[in-house]
């Protein structure tokens, strides 16, 4: 158990005295406590004086070879414990979020000193303007951008104290080059909109989530006092059921009427009361139950407005506005991209058969070395494998997925750093002469003469795509065309 630690000596100091005063290249391991047995009746100086493992504080060989950041681990996520679950807020929490509320209503959301605005082009002007007073403080006077402590500034308490998780917030929020560690003039406009957009999202949403409550607030006092009134005429001796069931009839006619409408009406007022699954200015997509289609940027749609009858949808690539009745989404599968935590992006490589794996393995760490550089897009590579051999075709296919910083909420940005990175890895592979480039299958014709093709039918054989003729005249031309 104790392989990989020098031994000096071992000595058993119980039930003898002093130490030999020669023996001093013993250095005791006073860093392990010492255990004591269940049968062990002895007194505390006795228990002390038990056998002890002695050995140097000389660091050996394989000691110094073993490092954790030599192993290249799977990243792997925390699950979500009883530490992050939410719980239900007290009163406390009730009045410190209505006095939030109410500092983002008023005229200085972002303090005095960032300035008034009431549109989007007003708040740029303003981060403008402090962007500009910010860059007084930089550094170097040839400089045009400022360095991340000077945004970090505000991360100390008035007693001085610094705060890490503050830190770490501004840090995703304005992404600094990981190597100059500076802020540029676009990435802080950038973070600023963005923070803009959310501001904007949050307080729209707030409003549409207090109406909802209203509406569902009336109609629970609507059952509250419906359900009064028949106990108060119950107290007061009046007979309330007879009128019930003299109306049970009719009840029961528009039951039946109107019962499946009423079943979806309920399931989707439970859809927005209950599960809620998107916000207004949410990204969505929706797909049926038994699909297996996933989150697809080409069909994704923002939500514009939401009540308990119906929602409004508005088509990211057209534009176009929709209304659909939340009885029919309550039966769909709705992702919903502003909730995601990063996209992943995966990208098909084909590679010759050719390819040695030495080439394979550096045109990786290029491609690594890419995303680290970037990381201001892309977080991490998820995985880099073989996908599929096609010998025929020659060609290996990899897959490469790296996961983005951003959720599928922000798709064009994602769509645009995934462009990037195909063709850096495009570029890269024509470079090092290992990009397949594949042909199509080879296609058989047969051409009557003096007439065109005709009754043409795929055929599926084992070396390709081939198109035949079901029945051939004995005066049929052959020709074949690769």
């Amino acid at each position: 158990p104790y392989d990989g630690i020098e031994f000096m000596s071992i000595k058993s100091t119980k039930n003898s005295g002093a130490s030999d005063p020669d023996d001093s290249v013993i250095k005791s391991a006073s860093s392990l406590p010492a255990i004591k047995r269940e049968d062990d009746e002895e007194d505390d100086e006795g228990y002390h004086s038990h056998k002890q493992i002695q050995f140097s504080e000389k660091t050996t060989v394989h000691e110094r070879e073993f490092s954790p950041k030599d192993v290249k681990m799977e990243h792997w996520e925390e699950p979500m414990g009883a530490g992050t679950q939410i719980y239900d807020p007290v009163i406390q929490d009730i009045l410190n979020f209505r006095k939030a509320l109410g500092f983002m209503n008023s005229p200085y959301p972002f303090s005095d000193s960032f300035g008034s605005f009431d549109t989007r082009e007003q708040f740029l002007q303003s981060a403008t303007d402090l962007y500009k007073r910010l860059h007084k403080f930089r550094a170097d006077d040839s400089s045009r951008h400022i360095p991340f402590e000077v945004l970090t500034v505000i991360a100390y308490d008035d007693d001085g104290n610094f705060d890490v998780e503050k830190e770490e917030t501004m840090s995703k929020m304005f992404k600094p080059c990981s190597k100059s560690d500076l802020v540029t003039y676009e990435d802080f406009l950038q973070a600023c909109d963005t923070m803009y957009k959310k501001l904007r999202f949050f307080l729209a949403a707030v409003e549409n989530a207090s109406k909802i409550d209203t509406v569902l607030e009336r109609t629970a006092n609507y059952f509250f006092f419906f359900f009064l009134a028949i106990v108060l005429m119950t107290i007061l001796r009046f007979d309330p059921w007879s009128l019930l069931l003299s109306v049970s009839s009719l009840l029961v006619s528009f039951s039946f009427a109107l019962g499946p409408s009423i079943s979806t009406f309920v399931g989707g007022v439970l859809l927005i009361a209950d599960r809620r699954p998107y916000d207004i200015g949410d990204r969505i997509v929706i797909n049926s139950p038994t699909s297996d289609d996933a989150f697809q940027p080409g069909i994704t749609w923002f939500v514009e407005d939401v009540n308990l009858s119906y929602t409004t949808l508005r088509f990211a690539a057209t534009n176009e506005v929709a209304t659909i009745t939340n009885g029919s989404l309550a039966q769909l599968r709705i992702h919903n991209g502003n909730r995601d935590q990063n996209a992943l992006v995966t990208v098909p490589l084909f590679f010759r058969v050719t390819t040695t794996h030495e080439e394979v393995m550096q045109f990786y760490h290029t491609v690594e070395a890419f995303i680290n550089e970037n990381d201001q897009a892309w977080k991490r590579i998820k995985f880099f494998r073989t996908e599929s051999l096609n010998t025929a075709l020659g060609y290996i296919e990899y897959r490469l997925r790296v996961e983005h910083v951003h959720s599928h909420q922000a798709t064009p940005k994602i769509m645009i750093h995934k462009g990037e990175l195909m063709r850096f890895c495009l570029h890269e592979m024509l470079k090092r002469d290992i990009h397949a480039i594949t042909s199509h299958s080879p296609i058989d014709l047969y051409i009557e003469k003096g007439q065109g093709i005709q009754d043409l039918e795929p055929d599926l054989t084992v070396d390709g795509p081939k198109k035949k003729v079901s029945s051939l005249p004995k005066d049929a031309v052959f020709k074949q065309y690769h």
